[in-house]
């Protein structure tokens, strides 16, 4: 431990870098659930409106007789491509990919001055100033 410096100042930086990784795994494990759920919408919803145009395409104008005739496969085709399409531009738009790359920055470097701080290897003042560069860069990630 450095010379001068009371316990309670790590104790105290350890408890708020805490806090702040607490968030920013948060807010990763969240845009990770998100940018799994729309994946998977816009994988099933391609894959299913192909099978649907070619189920239609390979059967004719009745794919199932009485129950399916190419207008109702046509529709559920539309609707799941404009699903699939939203799902598509949703991720796109938020910039999820970057989110993701962000969050998980955040949390490796936070993770790391957790164990700075904790095995006090480093001065509270360098450890001070890494912190705030990290919640400077990283504030986005960092809203509760």
């Amino acid at each position: 431990m450095p010379k001068n410096i009371p316990e309670a100042d790590f104790d105290t930086l350890l408890k708020r870098i805490r806090v702040s990784l607490s968030d920013s795994d948060s807010y990763t494990r969240r845009n990770q659930r998100l940018n799994s759920t729309l994946g998977t919408v816009t994988i099933v919803g391609s894959a299913l409106t192909a099978f649907l145009t070619a189920l239609t395409a390979a059967q004719g104008p009745t794919v199932i007789p009485g129950v399916l005739d190419w207008q109702v496969t046509c529709s559920i085709g539309a609707v799941l491509s404009l699903i699939t399409t939203i799902c598509s531009g949703i991720s796109q738009q938020m910039n999820i990919s970057q989110r993701l790359v962000l969050g998980s920055q955040c949390v490796g470097r936070l993770r790391a001055l957790e164990l700075v701080t904790s095995t006090q290897t480093r001065s509270v003042a360098e450890i001070t100033d890494e912190y705030a560069e990290i919640l400077r860069t990283y504030a986005e990630t960092l809203k509760a």
